[in-house]
């Protein structure tokens, strides 16, 4: 025994080989265990990839990033709807009625209107509409009218079943314009209570022997405004208004006429605003035959004005040469007129750049 400097101890002596051995068999079996247990709880963080093995642990793993809804393409679908049928045009389409449209105007008469024969008429004309006369200068009218002044009626407008044959035609395919003369009017002209009268009390005439009912007379005006609503009603689509206005240089001597209170602007311009309104439900075209004179401001004694013609003439028909009446028609303001202008012909001319009407 070895006595140390305080006590006595025993000696041991060094470790022998087998020894360092047991713990190394020790610490080896430890390490199988533990893998044998990784393998065993970490078989679903273990995948086999072209690049050898990956262990994907959770806690070494970050949140997903969760997509920016901002940039996805939104696909709005009926539910339950194929997508496949998305592209799928082959369905019929409804397609809307064409809306009639008239370029060239054939002159027709009545009778060719209730037996349907004016269909023909256009066509073997090279026109796409028809004007029909359904107020002519004598006062007569085209059709069974409601109104209390109306007296005269046209031969052909004798049949009982006339306005049922006018708006059945109207309801085909071709356009149609009824004319109306105004107040240039045998009829009711005619008549003392409703004429225009000379200074001296007498019922005037034109230079035609023709009586004209007075502008300025407010049954008149509403007897006119009436036809043009049972017009429409009928299914017209245009009113083109003829001697419209107190008579013109044209028409006869003018300095006898006894004029109203009213200027005679001012009366056509109540007159053809209480038209406008009339019709403006119907969509049906309000249109104006007037002159050159009337338009450049020559002739004012009908009470037509640029001013009013291009207020409420939809449709402005005038005779003349293509490029005076554009001209005249510019120079005293009238808007879009190479659009509005129906110009009256004798033949339809195939280099026009306007609408036109052939001369009845």
């Amino acid at each position: 025994m070895r006595r140390s400097q305080f006590d006595y101890h025993s000696y041991r002596g060094r470790k022998s080989a087998s020894f360092w051995l047991k713990w190394i068999a020790l610490v080896l079996a430890i390490l199988v265990v533990l893998a044998v247990a990784f393998l065993l709880w970490g078989q679903k963080y273990i995948s086999y990839t072209d690049d050898g093995l990956r262990v994907d642990l959770p806690f070494f793993q970050s949140e997903p990033k969760q997509p920016d809804v901002s940039d996805l393409d939104v696909i709005d679908q009926d539910p339950g709807s194929d997508s496949s049928d998305q592209g799928d045009t082959s369905q019929p389409q409804e397609q809307e009625p064409q809306e009639k449209t008239s370029a060239n105007g054939v002159n027709v008469s009545l009778a060719s209107i209730l037996d349907g024969s004016a269909a023909q008429q256009v066509q073997q004309q090279g026109g796409d509409s028809v004007v029909v006369d359904m107020k002519n200068d004598q006062g007569q009218l085209g059709w069974k009218s409601q109104q209390s002044l109306a007296s005269a009626v046209q031969s052909e407008a004798q049949d009982d079943q006339v306005n049922e044959k006018l708006k059945s035609w109207n309801e085909g395919d071709v356009y149609t314009v009824a004319r109306m003369s105004c107040f240039r009017d045998e009829a009711i002209g005619g008549q003392m209570a409703y004429t225009l009268q000379t200074t001296s009390g007498y019922r005037w005439k034109d230079g035609d022997e023709m009586h004209w009912a007075d502008p300025s007379n407010q049954q008149v005006q509403d007897y006119l405004i009436g036809l043009m609503t049972e017009l429409a009603q009928m299914g017209f689509d245009e009113i083109v208004l003829d001697h419209c206005g107190y008579p013109t240089q044209a028409d006869g001597l003018l300095s006898n006429i006894q004029y109203g209170d009213q200027s005679a602007s001012q009366v056509m311009d109540d007159f053809l605003a209480k038209a406008a309104q009339a019709l403006e439900p119907y969509g049906t075209t309000l249109s104006l035959a007037v002159s050159q004179e009337q338009v450049s401001g020559q002739d004012t004694s009908s009470g037509l004005t640029a001013q009013n013609i291009n207020q409420y003439g939809q449709r402005i028909w005038i005779a003349g040469e293509e490029q005076a009446v554009l001209s005249t028609l510019t120079a005293a303001g009238i808007e879009t007129p190479q659009q509005r202008l129906v110009l009256y012909v004798e033949q339809f001319s195939q280099d026009s750049t306007v609408s036109q009407a052939l001369l009845s």
